[in-house]
Formats: C-alpha cells, sequence, structure tokens
C-alpha cells in the first residue's frame, strides 16, 4: 500500500478507520513514521479531539492583562506506530524566520525532545515574554521537526481532517506546512468582542470608533478588563452606559483643567465617548479653552 501514501493529512485521517492490518501496513511506509504539528484550538471546555488544526500559534499580551510570560505547549504527533520504547527527535528554531529575539522575548528552546513509550505524540514547551516593543511590532518564532532514524517528515500540508472543526485561524498566515509552526507575538490591544454590541440611546454606540489608546484608557478609568471587555454578557447596554458615563466624566474633567490636560486619541482628535460636550473627530483647534 505504500504507493497510497499521500502528502496530506486528511487523507491520512480519512484512512485511520481502515483495518488494523491495512493501518499497519499504511503506517509502515519505508520503514519510518511520520512528525507532524498538531497544534489545534478551541474552547476550554469543549472536545480537543474535534478543535481546528491552527497553522500558528498567535499570543496577545494585552488579552492576557499584559503578563510578562506566558508558557505554550505545542502538540506534535505520530502518523504510525505506537513503540514500547522511547524516541527521540529534534526540534529547531529556523533564524532567518525568526525576529523574536532570546533570551528577551523567549526562552531557549531545547532542541532534543522525545516520543515517550505508549505514546503518540508530545508536546514542546515554549516560554514567550513580553517586550516593549510589542506594543507596536508583531515578533515571530519559527519552529521546524528535523527528521532522523525514527520519523520522517512526509506531509507538505493539512486539509480538512474529517472530524475536525475547518475553522482554521488565517489572520496572521495561512501556511500549513505540518513540519513547521509559526508563533506570533505582540502586546497590542484588539477591538474586543463587547465594543460597541449594543447601542444605549438615540441609537448612539456607547464607545465611539475604536483606538487601542481608548480602550486602554477605558479599562484604567474603570478598572474593567480585557476579558469584561470579551464577554458580551458582561458588555451589556447598562454597563456600556456605565462605562461611558465614567469615561466621558474623567474626560470633562480633564478638559476642565486646561488645555495642557486635554485627553487626545491616537489620531489627535479629543477622545470621544458617549456624554461628552465634543462630537467625534472634533480637533484641539476647534475648541474653546
Amino acid at each position: 500500500m505504500k504507493h497510497y501514501i499521500q502528502t496530506s493529512l486528511w487523507m491520512l485521517a480519512a484512512l485511520w478507520g481502515l483495518a488494523s492490518c491495512e493501518k499497519e501496513e499504511m503506517m509502515d511506509y519505508e520503514g519510518v513514521d511520520a512528525l507532524y504539528f498538531d497544534v489545534q484550538y478551541g474552547a476550554e471546555h469543549g472536545n480537543d479531539n474535534v478543535w481546528a488544526h491552527q497553522y500558528y500559534t498567535y499570543v496577545s499580551f494585552a488579552s492576557l492583562d499584559n503578563a510578562e510570560s506566558t508558557e505554550l505547549k505545542l502538540k506534535v504527533c505520530v502518523a504510525g506506530s505506537v513503540t514500547n520504547y522511547d524516541r527521540p527527535f529534534q526540534v529547531e528554531v529556523v533564524p532567518d524566520s525568526t525576529t523574536a529575539i532570546t533570551p528577551d522575548e523567549y526562552d531557549a528552546l531545547s532542541t532534543e525532545q522525545i516520543i515517550k513509550a505508549g505514546e503518540n505524540h508530545t508536546y514542546i514547551t515554549l516560554t514567550a515574554k513580553r517586550t516593549e516593543r510589542m506594543l507596536t511590532d508583531t515578533v515571530k518564532i519559527q519552529l521546524r521537526l528535523i527528521p532522523n532514524e525514527y520519523f520522517s517528515l512526509p506531509f507538505s500540508e493539512v486539509g480538512n481532517i474529517p472530524g475536525r472543526w475547518t475553522d482554521t485561524q488565517t489572520a496572521y498566515s495561512s501556511y500549513a506546512n505540518p513540519t513547521v509552526h509559526n508563533i506570533f507575538m505582540n502586546n497590542v490591544l484588539e477591538q474586543p468582542a463587547g465594543w460597541n454590541s449594543v447601542t444605549v440611546s438615540s441609537n448612539k454606540n456607547a464607545f465611539g470608533q475604536f483606538t487601542a489608546k481608548k480602550y486602554q484608557l477605558m479599562m484604567d478609568v474603570t478598572g474593567f478588563t480585557v476579558d469584561d471587555f470579551e464577554d458580551r454578557a458582561i458588555m451589556q447596554s447598562g454597563r456600556q452606559a456605565l462605562i461611558a458615563r465614567l469615561v466621558s466624566s474623567y474626560l470633562m474633567e480633564q478638559y476642565n483643567k486646561g488645555r495642557d490636560y486635554w485627553v487626545l486619541d491616537s489620531d489627535g482628535s479629543m477622545m470621544w465617548v458617549s456624554g461628552v460636550s465634543w462630537a467625534h473627530g472634533t480637533m484641539p483647534e476647534e475648541m474653546l479653552d
């Protein structure tokens, strides 16, 4: 059956359900089992057996309440036999495709990894670290598996694996080669799910146009967190109105102190939320002292 082996993982998954004798023959192609990244994502309370394959890992320190570091666990799977002995393999950081700096932005990775006896997968652990430049830049780490006497790398792409969700994220990359895995990291605040998810009065939203600067100020003034803003159940109309009232009161206080205290948004305009006395997009030179 060697000639039936394809380079796409979905073909492998489709054949996985064949009779055991056929499966063993299929998996033993060229005498070497296959190794590939199978990082997945999904809700923590869900079934990880059906989570979608993830082309990359995205780390948003902003959504982690600016944690200094976070530990990533990247799944590596075996397509083939389970053995009664440990099987080593290697993984490397690809310098030409990596912009993150070690040890400032990630801890050095051990190149030596092991698929333990009786197992068909393992997890590579990597510690990512937040730095100042991530406020404006997205940095990248690329990991690559290395073939050896125990494992080959025959797969060149990942298709839709039967039984898996297919909503694979592609915002940062659609590169589907499972022999490499990219990690993207930044500390940039992005518009949360609860931002202007409802109108508060007169068909107007509470927060206006999203900017990271405004979002950060709103959290500083109110004490609400990234998790709160991501939760639509929390960001109901009454709570959005409350947040707008607290923030507009702060902005008006700063305005009344004088021009040196005015709070400007990232485009240079007067920061706006529902309740301030100026229109959205008003520039400082249009205001009266």
